[in-house]
């Protein structure tokens, strides 16, 4: 009897930490974001104020636009998590409490995160439906604790790929969404790897490292990201060794394809800025919920992902490949899981 009162006691301590340290990651992570969007618009209206007075203009505009539609997406996300609350039962009873409640769960958190994958480009109804899907995979349990099988940011954020790509398909357009190319991608597919017509498009690799370009948030805040990275390691919410092990297995792993494809070298250092990777190792590979799953073997599970994500940046997708490895990673985990226990 008294050691079964143990391990109650013991299960309940870590319940407990591991309660306390997701409410903790969240909080950080939901400061973290909200920064970078506020930064990242900045950032635009910096990039169209170089063109000129017109230039100016239409910056002014743009950042008007923008931030309205920031607004709009945050709102909905609070309205759809208070909806969500109220149906299972875990919304307060008190004012004060409700009001502030959304900030303490994951869905307003993971529409920041969408914002930076798709950027504030993308339609409104694209990020309606993507937040509508991160707030039903994203509900907390009575007690207060999160738990999901698959992070909800990867699912929504398929969900509004395709989303996206349809709207693009009934309103004929043919041109790819910002949001979803980049520097590498687009001299690859459509400048042809050269130099020149590189400097054409994007003038140097310093504005590609400032984020002086059009595309999504993720890639015009590389620097920002790293810096967001330090500060999160140094507060000990994201575990350091996991986030460098990824980012050097991916850097490896593209050097070396980079030198057995016989890619120029400035085409293989633009290969390594990318954005989803940054995202991905800073935001969704130590998510405390997905990544407790896999504490035994994680290491493996990292480098597997970097791996994996190099490979699919290659010649998959270089935007997606790095988001649909970790959807796939967490499935098979899954999998193994419930072979386990079927076992």
């Amino acid at each position: 009897m008294k050691r079964i009162q143990e391990v109650i006691k013991k299960k309940a301590k870590e319940y407990e930490e591991r309660r306390v340290y997701v409410k903790c990651q969240t909080q950080h992570f939901l400061m973290v974001t909200v920064l970078l969007i506020l930064l990242g618009i900045f950032v635009e209206f910096a990039y169209y104020s170089t063109i000129g007075q017109l230039g100016q203009k239409i910056a002014f505009e743009i950042v008007k636009v923008h931030v309205v539609k920031f607004g709009g997406i945050v709102g909905y996300a609070f309205l759809i998590d208070w909806l969500a609350a109220f149906l299972v039962g875990t919304l307060p009873r008190q004012l004060k409490e409700g009001l502030l409640f959304p900030l303490h769960r994951p869905t307003v958190l993971n529409t920041m995160l969408l914002i930076l994958m798709f950027s504030l480009d993308a339609p409104i109804s694209v990020f309606c439906v993507a937040i509508t899907v991160v707030a039903l995979f994203s509900q907390n349990t009575r007690h207060g604790y999160s738990y999901y099988t698959f992070h909800p940011v990867l699912i929504a954020y398929v969900v509004g790929v395709i989303g996206l790509m349809a709207t693009q398909y009934n309103l004929g357009l043919t041109d790819i969404s910002p949001s979803l190319t980049a520097p590498y991608r687009t001299t690859v597919y459509e400048l042809h790897s050269s130099l020149t017509a590189f400097k054409q498009h994007y003038y140097s690799m310093t504005n590609v490292i400032f984020g002086l370009f059009e595309g999504g948030m993720s890639y015009t805040l590389i620097i920002p990201l790293c810096v967001s990275a330090l500060f999160l390691m140094r507060r000990r919410v994201i575990e350091w060794r996991v986030v460098v092990v990824y980012f050097l297995g991916y850097i490896l792993t593209g050097g070396l394809m980079g030198i057995l494809i016989g890619q120029p070298l400035w085409l293989t250092v633009l290969f390594l800025l990318n954005g989803s990777i940054v995202l991905s190792g800073i935001f969704l590979l130590p998510d405390a919920v997905t990544f407790s799953r896999i504490v035994s073997f994680k290491y493996i599970y990292v480098v597997g992902a970097a791996v994996l994500s190099a490979v699919g940046c290659y010649f998959v997708h270089f935007v997606i490949a790095p988001y649909l490895v970790l959807l796939l990673l967490q499935g098979l985990v899954f999998l193994v899981g419930q072979m386990k226990r079927l076992g």
